[in-house]
């Protein structure tokens, strides 16, 4: 039952805090590279993240989209602003497009990205006005503690691999590979099949990309994959508009996006950015019990030239593994957990009754 005080434990250890003055640990400071624009769970994701930043688990210092449509940035912003964060960095790919997400594989999803761009507040007025990815790495990264910043990848690794290409600039005298090196304490990536298989953010859009971050990775830098049979079967969401409020871009977008009145989605990117923010070992500080465990001890991510993946066991790697869920943590409790913080209120300053109910409902 732990794992479901996380959000009372977390809000109530926040207020003690201020209330007695008691400094606050590090945050862990984190840039999410999203894909924002034809799947809702980033939208999931970045409630997450904000979450988990406002009560002071991590420090969301930036996002870029891996997308080129413009409103992936604008909905980013929407996200961020809900939740009070309007200040965080956002960046794009340019030149940008003007596309909007059409469902050509089973025709049952719909739009969301331009919708709650242009029906909800944001700080972003124009996509355009966006650094490149690639300038915010090397600028947040440049001025970021030694081995301190985690990275998570949700979606193409176009960005990444432009990182890994970029030369030394105002920003940093240091090209990519060694300002990787010395600045990122961990990549974690959703994507892949494992120990094999096909996925759609390695082989779908741009696998050149892929199969050069995964092989060009600075191998210094620890990386953990998230694959695609982890969040398929943690279906967050549920009974999301019971919970949030009316006026949510999250339930707005999850509503438009699954339709026929349901809000139930599969969890590959919130379940990654949860890892992404809180690590291997929960927030012990906050008597959350770990969620993730590491499902190899050895070896290394193969990807071929389509993106295919297959996991290589090789004894003298022992950094890089991909996620499996941890002994006693089931799909729905982790399901749950996501919807709640999808659900969060932003101007709540701690549990109501009916937060509480919701938890242990």
């Amino acid at each position: 039952m732990i794992i479901y005080w996380c959000l009372l434990i977390l809000m109530s250890l926040a207020s003690f805090a201020i209330a007695q003055d008691i400094p606050s640990p590090p945050r862990k400071p984190v840039i999410i590279d999203t894909d924002i624009f034809s799947d809702v769970d980033d939208v999931g994701s970045l409630a997450v993240a904000n979450v988990l930043h406002n009560y002071g688990l991590a420090d969301l210092i930036g996002v870029a989209v891996n997308t080129q449509s413009k409103y992936g940035a604008l909905a980013v912003s929407v996200a961020n602003t809900y939740f009070g964060n309007d200040d965080i960095p956002i960046a794009a790919i340019h030149p940008l497009t003007d596309e909007t997400f059409v469902d050509t594989w089973e025709f049952v999803l719909s739009e969301y990205a331009s919708k709650i761009a242009h029906n909800w507040p944001r700080s972003l007025n124009d996509s355009s006005a966006t650094p490149t990815p690639v300038d915010l790495y090397r600028s947040a990264l440049s001025t970021a503690e030694d081995k301190s910043v985690t990275l998570v990848s949700l979606g193409f690794l176009t960005n990444l691999a432009a990182l890994l290409r970029s030369a030394p600039d105002d920003a940093s005298p240091l090209a990519g590979p060694a300002l990787v090196s010395a600045k990122v304490k961990e990549l974690v990536v959703m994507g892949g099949q494992y120990p094999l298989g096909w996925e759609f953010n390695f082989a779908g859009s741009d696998p050149e990309s892929t199969a050069y971050v995964v092989s060009s990775w600075p191998r210094d830098v620890p990386v953990t994959y998230s694959g695609v049979e982890l969040g398929q079967n943690i279906l967050s969401g549920q009974g999301l508009a019971d919970r949030a409020p009316a006026d949510s871009p999250v339930l707005a977008a999850y509503q438009w996006y699954v339709g026929r009145c349901s809000t139930v989605r599969e969890s590959w990117d919130p379940i990654t950015t949860l890892y992404g923010m809180l690590g291997l070992d929960g927030s012990r500080e906050l008597g959350v019990d770990k969620l993730f465990a590491y499902a190899n001890e050895i070896g290394y991510n193969g990807v071929a030239a389509d993106g295919t993946n297959a996991w290589v066991n090789d004894s003298s790697i022992t950094n890089q593994h991909w996620l499996k869920l941890a002994d006693g943590v089931t799909n729905s409790s982790v399901a749950q957990l996501l919807t709640q913080l999808f659900a969060h209120d932003p101007a709540a300053k701690s549990c109501s009754t009916h937060e509480l109910q919701a938890l242990f409902g």
